[in-house]
């Protein structure tokens, strides 16, 4: 095989050069991301969602330039402009410990030998390179999920609840002052024998740290970016057009891709608890003869003893561009909860991601 002779120094350069701050004229600092759940690297200091660099990772930065100081949890430090995987942000060097690159002669080669395989080589040959595949649900990083709703009196499984993983709770907007979104709040979960009970089943209290009752809460297996997830209060617009989606009507979850929900049937008998004929509700996306349809009662089974579910909310919790949606089914000992996730890359819109059930202790 023909081979060229490389010089070490160029070679050097490209190795490492290609992880630096790129056009930039500073101090750079290699360090160690320090911080357990992660480190966010942020399009400006203290705002925008980037990335995030997991512990132990590496990056360089600017040690000479700050962006600002910035206190979080008693570790003082400031705001730096720095590298990661390609992408050029900010983060708090707070979280960063600074280390000295050491090279020994064989780190070098060895270095040198892995860039001319994966790069356009210098020898002739290309080695290909796996296509990464997207993350349709980028907020949600691992499959371990957990939905629950706050009560008083839990007579399920307790032990299903996975206690291990990052809570957090969805709370409603303030009355005071409404700001027209949702809050999202990291928080401690435990759960507790009651004090009382209504029944002869065994009772549990769901607890948090929060005085404030939230809507839901949810439980994920990597830390989830909620300061950077936006939630638009949809709770007005349940409580004006109704819980419940009757034969005839249409509900636009999502105006850009024209997702919606739409519901037939014939009603037999009215009032609070509906009885319907030939209930149907679909998701629909996209409109003529583009759209495509899927039937919901495929995935959340029973819709109760009112024959219609309840909209309890939705929203893009995933991330994914599209809203999740959280549905009741009423019945006579119980309620269920069903969280349908949607997924822009499938041509089912929506899929059984969790589902909670609340029984009535006092049976």
């Amino acid at each position: 095989m023909f081979q060229k002779k490389v010089s070490l120094l160029p070679l050097l350069i490209f190795v490492f050069g290609g992880l630096m701050l790129q056009a930039q004229d500073c101090k750079k600092t290699w360090a160690t991301a320090t911080a357990p759940s992660g480190l966010i690297l942020r399009k400006s200091p203290g705002s925008g969602y980037l990335d995030k660099i997991p512990l132990g990772d590496t990056v360089n930065y600017c040690s000479d330039s700050t962006y600002g100081e910035l206190s979080f949890d008693g570790i003082d430090g400031h705001w730096r402009k720095l590298a990661y995987k390609g992408k050029t942000g900010y983060s708090f060097d707070g979280f960063l410990e600074p280390f000295q690159l050491q090279f020994s002669s064989d780190s070098l080669v060895e270095a040198s030998k892995k860039v001319l395989a994966e790069s356009d080589s210098l020898l002739g040959e290309t080695s290909p390179k796996p296509e990464a595949k997207p993350n349709p649900h980028p907020y949600f990083k691992g499959d371990d999920f957990q939905f629950l709703v706050e009560t008083y009196n839990y007579c399920g499984n307790v032990q299903d609840i996975k206690l291990k993983l990052y809570w957090y709770g969805v709370y409603m907007d303030s009355e005071i002052q409404p700001t027209g979104q949702l809050a999202i709040r990291p928080l401690n979960l435990n759960v507790s024998l009651s004090k009382t009970s209504s029944g002869s089943a065994m009772e549990f209290d769901l607890l948090t740290d929060e005085e404030e009752r939230s809507l839901f809460i949810f439980g994920v297996n990597n830390s989830y970016p909620y300061q950077e997830v936006n939630l638009a209060d949809v709770l007005t617009t349940i409580g004006s057009r109704g819980k419940r989606l009757f034969p005839g009507q249409e509900w636009l979850l999502d105006a850009q891709s024209n997702l919606r929900l739409s519901a037939t049937g014939a009603i037999t008998k009215a009032g609070p608890c509906p009885e319907v004929e030939n209930y149907t509700l679909k998701a629909i996306k996209g409109s003529g003869s583009e759209a495509v349809e899927q039937d919901l009662k495929e995935i959340i089974g029973d819709y109760g003893t009112c024959s219609i579910p309840e909209i309890y909310w939705y929203g893009d919790l995933s991330g994914d561009g599209l809203p999740e949606i959280i549905f009741v089914s009423e019945q006579d000992e119980q309620n269920v909860f069903t969280l349908l996730q949607s997924d822009p890359h499938s041509p089912q819109h929506f899929s059984l991601k969790a589902v909670f059930t609340v029984e009535n202790c006092a049976n």
